[in-house]
């Protein structure tokens, strides 16, 4: 065990060494950009495995809260003229909010019915973000929002925001493991495997899953914030129902319950149709054909644990234990 968690420990850190030395060797500005995007989605992505794939709550309204930390940044700044660390706390901390206000109202509801509500909210939101237009700015949404900038220096550069974005995954990533490596946690995993048990475990089911809900609504609220500071421009086109079922494959694709396999279900999905502008058009195909394929053949994704991947895609049922099975 002592060394499997060094050769863990030795991996990530030769792993952000790498990605450090990476402009050192791509230097084309469109490829660091993409790079950028994927770091901010990579954050979305570990959000939404933290909510479904380690409590098992199906959200897929995760571009709303990205949506909300979006324009509340970009209000805070552009309108009220508050410097950016202070706008992109508070994005994390509203999203989280609302969050936390949103699985209170849904604690009581089943797996299927909090999908349901989730797809609701997130329609309400798009409409909000086009229609309230003395806040948002309707259709036009919100422009110049500024780039990052702490005590002078702004991260104004591709290269100088690859290494903020970098630094950001680091951190939120650090935090999601060690909260799934906690008590805390395993309280999760406990409600998403078997939540009776958890239950007579003494576990308070409802409150932990408003609490699950609001820390990975922390999360994309950050990822929204960051990014809409990042194209410096908050569109209400950019949080649809789409893509917050873009953003769940991510999770899916890399494996539920599997942190690394939201990075790399992330890096499949933002840098594959990026490779050419034509096979771009096609993406929708090609995740569609790709998310087919895996449900066959890996329903766990490409690094999910047993078990969770099975119950997303409604391979759900409840059988009556054999009599073999019961004397055992």
């Amino acid at each position: 065990m002592m060394n499997l968690a060094a050769n863990r420990k030795m991996i990530t850190i030769a792993a952000i060494l790498a990605a450090c030395a990476l402009p050192l060797v791509i230097t084309d500005e469109y490829a660091l950009r993409v790079l950028n995007v994927f770091f901010i989605y990579s954050v979305v992505a570990l959000s939404i495995n933290l909510i479904v794939g380690f409590c098992g709550q199906l959200d897929m309204g995760r571009a709303a809260f990205m949506g909300l930390g979006a324009y509340w940044s970009a209000i805070l700044a552009v309108r009220l003229h508050f410097p950016f660390f202070v706008a992109f706390l508070t994005a994390g901390i509203f999203a989280g909010l609302v969050g936390a206000i949103l699985g209170f109202l849904c604690r009581k509801s089943s797996f299927d019915y909090l999908t349901l509500i989730t797809i609701g909210f997130n329609v309400v939101c798009q409409v909000v973000f086009l229609n309230w237009i003395p806040v948002t700015n309707g259709a036009m949404g919100i422009p110049k929002v500024p780039v990052p900038e702490f005590f002078g220096f702004a991260f104004d550069t591709n290269l100088r925001f690859y290494y903020l974005a970098l630094g950001f995954l680091v951190v939120c990533y650090v935090l999601i493991e060690r909260i799934t490596k906690s008590k805390l946690g395993r309280a999760f995993e406990a409600i998403r495997d078997d939540s009776i048990a958890a239950s007579y475990s003494g576990i308070n089911i409802q409150n932990f899953k408003v609490l699950n809900f609001a820390i990975g609504s922390v999360f994309t609220g950050l990822a929204g914030s960051l990014l809409v500071h990042y194209t410096q421009y908050a569109s209400p086109f950019n949080y649809t129902l789409d893509e917050s079922v873009y953003q769940l494959q991510m999770a899916i694709l890399g494996g539920l319950g599997s942190l690394p396999g939201s990075l790399l279900g992330t890096l499949i999905l933002v840098v594959a149709p990026e490779i050419s502008r034509s096979f771009y058009e096609y993406r929708l195909v090609f995740v569609g054909f790709m998310m087919v394929i895996m449900m066959i053949y890996w329903p766990n994704g490409l690094l999910g644990k047993a078990g969770v991947g099975e119950r997303l895609i409604g391979i759900m049922r409840f059988r009556k234990k054999e009599p073999e099975e019961a004397g055992r």
